[in-house]
């Protein structure tokens, strides 16, 4: 297939061009997360991936550590953090206006500069809606950011190179994650530093990005390639895998009128769960200081090994939810949850030394996410009626949006209830969800999946 550069006139996603932007047939399952080995990242690694790395060390690695610990108490650290997330619902106007307008470079710039005046004001000493208010511009400026971040990919590059090249991206952006908890961890509680040094990141990222792609644009539609599988983890809310695919107000309408019970079920059981998962991941570095006197360097080097493992994760659970079915990996990845929650909830409640019960109970946490991100993927393509693209952009905003609100909640149930009570709570309702995808009705993935 010919490659697609810049300078091309638009195209659209007529059925004679099926073929070149290589979209599947509605009927073919699909959305299955892979992801690619070591020693086959680095052929497909374009400059501006560098770019999208810094925003994956300061998004997904130093901000789920900074934000909570400098927030001054659990209920401020849940609110800023949950802010954050529910303004990264914003993905789909800032997708769209890049779609329509051809602005895709121009949303990227704009979103990383409001990251960094965001970032570089979070340390000043601001009331809670100020601070509230910097955290909706961060979570504004990373969906900004990330939304247009797989669009550089299928417009210059044919489709036979996609899954490479998009896995290669996002696992830069877990790389990336790994690095930041480590920086984060390194800098500790000298907070204002630290966020100084994410700030730097992300600036340095944008004249990467402006310059690698200067005369780029992308005359592809979107709804040309949202039938795609993504490939690669959704490590956090608002990352760019979670917005591959967009939802619009049209499909999510006919989505509705044609809504059927195993998707409903699906998303129903996820976004319960998640809401709870949400909850203990969020404030378990503040958590865990707190309770057992550690510094931001142990939780922090505990998470960047779990998340670093984790990334070898993906093609086992990929092979499994192929052999076996998106269901049974799916029931894998929430049982692990429910009892690494369990162990969390038992080294907080119980009465002695809980570190290292509890910082083994977060790590199971963590390696269980590729089994729940390749299974939900999966099974959100196969039970949706109708356009994918739409059913997975919705399953998506439905993680982001369950992330937002477990954040706000886990803030306010440590302040009230303590974290070893949250534990267990988020324990019982992972358990429950477990329990309750029993009545998914699925097949295998097909291999070509």
């Amino acid at each position: 297939m010919q490659e697609l550069r810049s300078g091309n006139p638009p195209h659209t996603a007529t059925l004679q061009d099926r073929h070149r932007f290589h979209v599947p047939h509605p009927h073919l399952p699909h959305g299955l997360v892979t992801f690619p080995l070591p020693h086959r990242i680095l052929p497909w690694v374009e400059p501006w991936f560098l770019a999208y790395a810094c925003l994956g060390v300061v998004q997904g690695g130093m901000l789920p550590l900074l934000l909570p610990l400098s927030a001054g108490g659990s209920t401020d650290a849940g609110a800023i953090v949950g802010v954050m997330n529910l303004a990264g619902l914003t993905a789909p106007f800032w997708g769209h206006l890049a779609d329509r307008r051809r602005l895709h470079r121009q949303v990227l710039l704009a979103g990383m500069l409001v990251v960094s005046v965001a970032l570089l004001l979070m340390p000043v000493r601001l009331g809670l809606p100020l601070k509230a208010v910097l955290a909706g511009l961060l979570g504004v400026g990373f969906a900004a950011a990330n939304t247009v971040a797989n669009m550089f990919i299928v417009e210059v590059r044919p489709a036979e190179e996609w899954d490479a090249r998009i896995g290669a991206l996002q696992a830069l952006g877990g790389l990336g994650q790994v690095a930041g908890l480590l920086l984060a961890g390194f800098l500790g509680s000298r907070y204002a530093l630290a966020f100084g040094v994410a700030a730097a990141l992300v600036a340095a990222a944008v004249p990467t990005a402006w310059l690698t792609l200067r005369g780029i644009h992308v005359p592809v539609p979107r709804a040309a390639v949202t039938a795609h599988p993504p490939v690669g983890g959704e490590g956090w809310a608002c990352s760019p895998q979670r917005l591959f695919h967009l939802p619009t107000r049209r499909g999510l309408a006919t989505l509705w009128r044609e809504l059927e019970m195993p998707f409903a079920h699906l998303l129903i059981v996820w976004f319960v769960a998640f809401v709870a998962i949400g909850a203990v991941l969020t404030m378990f570095p503040l958590a865990v200081m707190e309770r057992f006197g550690v510094s931001a360097r142990l939780p922090a080097s505990v998470y960047a090994f779990a998340a670093a493992v984790s990334l070898f994760v993906y093609p086992l659970a990929a092979a499994l939810a192929k052999q076996h079915g998106g269901r049974v990996v799916l029931q894998a990845g929430f049982f692990i949850r429910a009892v690494a929650i369990a162990v969390i909830a038992l080294a907080f409640l119980a009465a002695m030394d809980g570190t290292r019960l509890a910082l083994l109970g977060f790590a199971a946490l963590v390696l269980a996410w590729p089994l729940l991100g390749v299974s939900g993927t999966a099974l959100s393509a196969q039970l949706a009626p109708g356009e994918k693209g739409e059913a997975l952009g919705l399953f998506n905003a439905s993680s982001s949006l369950a992330g937002a609100v477990g954040a706000l909640l886990g803030g306010w149930a440590m302040e009230g209830l303590g974290y070893g009570a949250l534990c267990m709570l988020a324990a019982g309702v992972v358990a429950l969800a477990t329990l309750s995808t029993i009545g998914l009705r699925v097949g295998k993935l097909s291999p070509s999946a």
